[in-house]
């Protein structure tokens, strides 16, 4: 005999288990806001990126699905407001899809079958975009330049490299767990879903800093960066180098570091006393920013003698 049970309030059990020391993961669920609140500074829109492609090689394999969430958002609190627009399309590569790409993002052949993005309408919906915001932009960025050059003119932003989550007590900047951090648990690698599930990420707060991380991500995007190349070093100085996490670039032979701006004249005197013994020398100092930061193209450069 069916025994009819009680309706209960999903949320009063939720607070009860939080009184026992229990986590609660919810499923992921897309938000269309994140506050109704009046904003202290005049809103700006993020375009938040992510694609899935045939492969790890921007040269040689191609995007078959790109997902964009467009966010308004304010720059001197990191707080999301509404989303605006969501774009999610899927192309054909004109290339069979490599089973062990398929296994990541569930993405088959049969799915992109004559499928195609319309960049128009893609430059159309980034047109005014302050920022892109990519949780993994050294990957991104680069396959969706060579698709649509147009994103070459925008500011770029990694989320995963450009927040210091470990120092903040997260133990790993994988999107997955920090999504578990913020109380959800979701099925990741589908394009949109991640663009959603990050935004939800980067309303988190972060402890030590007392900010959100989209806040911390915006102060991080502000600052440029130096990749600064030691010109005509001795050969003897390469183990010095080395130890000082220098890199060897073998087409233009020469030792290559990034740095922040303010380390610039700390670096200059070690490699004076260390490398060049007290006598002058050169740097290329190429200037990296958000619109060539995780590109492959350089930056404006410069040769300054020392």
């Amino acid at each position: 005999m069916k025994q009819d049970t009680e309706p209960f309030d999903l949320e009063s059990v939720i607070a009860w288990l939080k009184t026992q020391d229990y986590k609660v993961v919810a499923p992921f669920s897309p938000r269309v806001a994140y506050s109704q609140a009046p904003s202290p500074a005049p809103l700006l829109k993020a375009a938040i990126l992510d694609v899935e492609t045939t492969g790890t090689n921007a040269l040689t394999d191609q995007i078959i699905e790109l997902g964009i969430v467009i966010v308004e958002y304010c720059p001197s609190t990191g707080q999301a407001y509404r989303v605006l627009e969501t774009y999610s399309e899927l192309a054909d590569p004109g290339m069979p899809i490599p089973a062990t790409s398929t296994k990541i993002h569930g993405i088959t052949d049969e799915m992109v079958r004559g499928k195609s993005f319309i960049s128009a309408e893609i430059e159309d919906l980034v047109r005014d975009i302050s920022l892109i915001i990519a949780h993994n932009a050294k990957f991104d960025r680069q396959f969706v330049e060579a698709r649509f050059p147009f994103f070459q003119e925008k500011a770029w932003s990694c989320s995963f490299s450009q927040i210091p989550w470990k120092s903040e007590g997260f133990g790993s900047a994988a999107l997955e767990h920090l999504l578990y951090r913020a109380g959800f648990h979701f099925n990741g690698h589908r394009a949109v879903v991640d663009c959603h599930a990050l935004l939800t990420v980067l309303q988190l707060d972060l402890p030590s800093c007392d900010i959100k991380a989209f806040k911390k991500l915006l102060d991080t995007v502000q600052t440029a960066d130096l990749k600064i190349w030691a010109l005509q070093t001795p050969f003897e100085s390469k183990d010095k180098l080395k130890n000082r996490h220098y890199r060897w670039h073998a087409e233009q032979r020469t030792w290559y570091k990034s740095i922040s701006q303010n380390e610039l004249d700390q670096e200059a005197t070690w490699l004076r006393q260390e490398v060049y013994n007290h006598r002058p020398f050169q740097l290329k100092q190429e200037i990296i920013d958000a619109y060539n930061r995780f590109s492959n193209r350089d930056g404006i450069s410069e040769i300054v003698n020392y």
